[in-house]
């Protein structure tokens, strides 16, 4: 892609500028990283992760239709700016799985997932990346696909990202223990799309279900009970006794405000970046 553009013959500063375009969006994911997890922790985290989809659609968008080196370094980075919340998703999933004994298998399927879009994108990539040349019996020649050579591809993505956008808005629960209980629109849509499937598949089954029912419930009340159990009298009743369960003790308020202090927790980036957290950036950062 980046040949395609024309900046200059020499080899070398081709892989130069290819270069630039990979690290653009790992730069701008790096800058962002805290900011998103800051902000998650105000508004949620499912609005975050629907604004980093939705930043990487557009950012593939911006990315297909680049004529120039600086509009693709653009997209790049609006990518990675707006797609900064790998931490964010890795707190969702621990929000999600509190069971210590299955978490192990639950971030297992990030790097899963990951792995496997590393393996899947650059197929997509590479297949259909320049149809007009590849297939010119299905893309003809001066048309938007001739102009933007590497536009399919990306708009391939962009779908996909399109039907990822719809599920999270439509059944994606928020987890923060604070925001999980406000009103979401989306879910509720969602929810009601689930009755309505359900209903129109069991509609049938429910229908031969109840009239069986119904038919039995009804021969058992037109049977009479036998002569032993034809009684007027009630059901014997008992004094109430008083509850033997120990009284609660009296509320302190000193002691309540002390316990919630020290469970509020600590704020700040002296309190973000603690030592395995380093650890952790350092070690990654090595692999790299």
């Amino acid at each position: 892609m980046v040949q395609s553009f024309h900046l200059t013959n020499n080899e070398d500063q081709i892989s130069l500028y290819a270069g630039l375009v990979t690290s653009a969006f790992a730069f701008a994911e790096f800058s962002t990283g805290v900011l998103w997890g800051r902000l998650s922790d105000r508004i949620g985290r499912k609005p975050v992760l629907m604004v980093g989809l939705i930043g990487t659609l557009l950012s593939m968008l911006a990315f297909g239709f680049a004529s120039s080196l600086p509009i693709a370094l653009l997209g790049r980075a609006l990518g990675g700016a707006l797609n900064g919340n790998i931490g964010v998703l890795q707190t969702t999933v621990a929000e999600i799985v509190t069971e210590k004994k299955h978490q192990p298998s639950a971030y297992a399927i990030m790097p899963f997932v990951w792995s496997f879009g590393s393996i899947l994108g650059p197929l997509i990539g590479g297949a259909l990346a320049e149809p007009c040349n590849n297939y010119p019996h299905l893309f003809a020649r001066g048309t938007l696909w001739d102009r933007y050579p590497f536009l399919l591809p990306n708009v391939v993505c962009a779908m996909i990202l399109v039907v990822g956008i719809v599920v999270g808005i439509l059944f994606l629960e928020e987890t923060h223990q604070e925001k999980r209980y406000r009103r979401d629109i989306g879910l509720e849509v969602g929810h009601r799309l689930l009755r309505f499937f359900v209903r129109t598949r069991r509609a049938d089954f429910l229908d031969k279900s109840t009239d069986a029912v119904l038919d039995e419930s009804r021969s058992l009340l037109d049977d009479e009970p036998p002569p032993g159990y034809r009684t007027t009298e009630g059901s014997p009743r008992y004094p109430s006794s008083r509850s033997l369960s120990p009284a609660a003790p009296p509320y302190n308020r000193s002691e309540a405000r002390i316990t919630w202090q020290s469970k509020t927790p600590c704020t700040g980036i002296q309190k973000t970046f603690t030592r395995p957290v380093v650890i952790h950036i350092i070690g990654f950062g090595i692999l790299a």
